[in-house]
Order: structure tokens, then C-alpha cells, then sequence
């Protein structure tokens, strides 16, 4: 089977999400039941790559979105495109939309790692599927069936189609189940685990007083990963899936947003002469204003400057006449840079010489930001 003829079948084949089987959406419950495979080792496969590039969080929304729920007639993505329905809101398919477009930008910026373990996990799911294609549970269409008054085919009692005449009789009802054997008592996997990775935590801020955070987080997930494949060789512990997913968050988001230089609100500097300003201006969460209006650059100097805002909205307003270079870029957002505007994830160079052309002295501009909207004009 060809590449191309294995991504049709994959596609074709693709696994619903039960309501049952749900710790968040079902994905990783759903990919477990299609190839046979232990979902926890696929939720263990969501939290490893989430912490390392924040794959994992990418693949999960496309998951969400793209498996279709138990009964849907069609994905969240596809009924945002007409092709079905879903049970999936339309308000919600755009929060996972907006999220996913978060998720790529942390995923596709810069960091290469990204970008490999992206296609590790693509290479991983394409031979999960040739070798175990036949073990798990393979998804069928749904039956249409006529009304009994309207039937045109034998029913299932009469299959050789001998009596047309009692054809509106109801199907026989299902087989009567075996009762349900009786329930496990409750493991004390979970809230073991859960207290033994507080207890690292603790120790590990307690007496390593130099330690971030991030990697107090990731000692206390560490723990629970542990619990996790212990409790897949014994079909217990689930429940550390609810712990483990927001610590996998949590680390992400202080790998992106580093805490050491944290600084939320609204921003504005201001700077007129080369001595005023800094090398670097820098904003994690809000809104950064650099005024520049009142800057002169002595003939045959130049200067430089940097402007970084992680999420937020930037903006710098030049004097008419200097002349600059400009480069403005985010990894998610919109830009607006001397008259050149670019969306998605944009980057655009400038240069200018101001209204009186090309003369004196210049600066050299960097203006970037990791989601949001960065803005360079000139002010007379």
C-alpha cells in the first residue's frame, strides 16, 4: 500500500469519540480503541510531547477537531465548513480554531525541536497504522433503514426473503445482556501519586531554593508520568490524566512566557536622544509604546533598539525625517510597518530616509512580538 493510499484509509477509517471514554474530548481514548493500544499510553504520548515542543497540545486540538463525536454526522471542522453536523457548538469549534492557531505559532516559532518531534509523531501515527490497522476497532457507517411500512428488503428474520407478507413486522428486540459484573474498588494509585508528587514538589522548592518554577512543575509531572505507566500495567490511575494535562500546560506556558522578566500592563517609553535610549525595551503581557517623535540622530551616527512585547499590541511612532531600518514580525498576529501590512505570521523589512531623503544620522529598528499586533508609523 502506497503513502498516499495509506492517508486515504487513515482518514477514511478515522476513530469517533465516545461521551464515555472522555477525560477532555476522547481523543486520546479514541486513537487507543482504533489501533488496540492502552489510551493511557496515548494520553502519556499527548503529556511527553506537550512539554518538550508543545506538540502535544497542537495534535490534541486537531484531534478535537477533526474526529468526529459518537452519532456526529461529521467533525467539528467539517461542520464549520457545511459538510455535516456536529455536536461540537460553533462558539466552541472557534475557541479550538483560535487555540490551534496559538498552539502552531508556539509550535512553528523558531524552535526546531517543534518542528521534529511534529514529524516524529506524523511518522509514529503512519506505522501505528500500517502494523496495527487490523487489531483495533474499526469504525462503520451507520445503517440507514426504512420504515417497516416502507421496506424494500428482507428484514434480519428473513433473509431468503420467503415471507414479503409480514415484512412490517417489527425487528426482534436485542438479546437480553449479561448483568454487569460488579464494580473494582477505587485504586489509591492516583491520590498516592498525586501526594508523592506534591511532596517532590515541596521538597524540590524547599531545598534547591535556586530552582524555576517551570522546573518544579516538571519534577511534580515527572511523578505523576511515573504513576501513569504504573497504572497502565495495572489498568488503574486514570484519574492522574486531570493532573497531568494542566501541569503539561502549565510548563508550556512558562517555557513560552519565562517568569524572571515577567511584566504585564500598559508600557510607554519615550527616548530623544541616543543616550535615552536603551537597548532593549521589553513588555510579556499588555500594551508597549515607544515614542521616538522627539529622537535626532547626530549625521553619520546610527543607533539601534529593540522592541519585544510576548503578547499584546506594539507600537512605535518615528519622527518624520529620520532615517530608519525597520523590521517587524510576529509569530501570530498582524503587522503594520511603514505602509507594508502583512497577517498570519508576518515579517517585513523597511527602509526609509523620512520626508527631507536620505542624510544624517540613522536607526537601525527591531519590533516583535510573539501573538499580537505590532505597528511602526511616522509622526509629524
Amino acid at each position: 500500500m502506497s503513502v498516499e493510499e495509506t492517508a486515504r484509509e487513515l482518514w477514511a477509517t478515522r476513530p469517533q469519540r465516545r461521551g464515555d471514554e472522555r477525560k477532555v474530548a476522547g481523543v486520546a481514548a479514541a486513537i487507543g480503541r482504533r489501533y488496540g493500544i492502552d489510551p493511557v499510553l496515548v494520553r502519556v504520548g499527548f503529556v511527553v510531547t506537550t512539554v518538550y515542543s508543545g506538540v502535544g497540545v497542537l495534535l490534541y486540538l486537531l484531534g478535537w477537531l477533526l474526529l468526529p463525536a459518537e452519532g456526529d454526522e461529521a467533525s467539528a471542522a467539517e461542520s464549520a465548513l457545511g459538510k455535516g453536523r456536529s455536536s461540537v457548538s460553533t462558539p466552541l469549534t472557534v475557541l479550538l480554531g483560535l487555540a490551534l492557531i496559538l498552539a502552531g505559532g508556539v509550535v512553528f516559532g523558531g524552535d526546531p525541536r517543534g518542528l521534529i518531534v511534529l514529524a516524529l509523531c506524523g511518522a509514529a501515527l503512519f506505522v501505528l497504522h500500517r502494523h496495527r490497522a487490523s487489531l483495533g476497532e474499526v469504525p462503520t457507517a451507520p445503517i440507514a433503514t426504512d420504515a417497516p411500512e416502507n421496506r424494500t428488503f428482507p428484514p434480519a428474520w428473513d433473509p431468503l426473503g420467503a415471507a414479503p407478507f409480514a415484512w412490517d413486522l417489527p425487528e426482534p428486540g436485542p438479546a437480553p445482556q449479561p448483568p454487569s459484573p460488579p464494580r473494582r474498588p477505587r485504586s489509591k494509585l492516583t491520590p498516592v501519586s498525586l501526594g508523592l508528587a506534591l511532596l517532590a514538589g515541596g521538597i524540590a522548592a524547599a531545598f534547591l531554593p535556586v530552582i524555576e518554577p517551570g522546573h518544579i512543575a516538571a519534577i511534580m509531572l515527572a511523578v505523576v508520568g511515573l504513576g501513569l505507566l504504573v497504572g497502565s500495567r495495572v489498568h488503574r490511575g486514570r484519574g492522574l490524566i486531570v493532573a497531568a494535562v494542566p501541569l503539561a500546560l502549565v510548563i508550556w506556558v512558562l517555557h513560552a512566557v519565562p517568569l524572571d522578566d515577567f511584566s504585564a500592563g500598559e508600557r510607554q517609553w519615550r527616548a530623544e536622544t541616543p543616550g535615552q535610549l536603551l537597548d532593549r525595551y521589553t513588555l510579556t503581557l499588555g500594551s508597549g509604546q515607544l515614542n521616538l517623535t522627539g529622537l535626532t540622530v547626530p549625521d553619520g551616527r546610527t543607533v539601534s533598539t529593540t522592541v519585544a512585547v510576548s503578547l499584546g499590541e506594539t507600537k512605535v511612532f518615528l519622527p518624520p525625517d529620520l532615517d530608519v531600518d525597520v523590521t517587524c514580525s510576529a509569530n501570530t498576529g498582524n503587522v503594520h510597518c511603514l505602509g507594508e501590512e502583512s497577517g498570519g505570521r508576518p515579517r517585513v523589512q523597511a527602509s526609509d530616509d523620512g520626508a527631507d531623503g536620505p542624510g544624517g544620522g540613522k536607526l537601525v529598528l527591531d519590533v516583535r512580538a510573539d501573538a499580537g499586533d505590532v505597528e511602526v508609523v511616522r509622526r509629524g
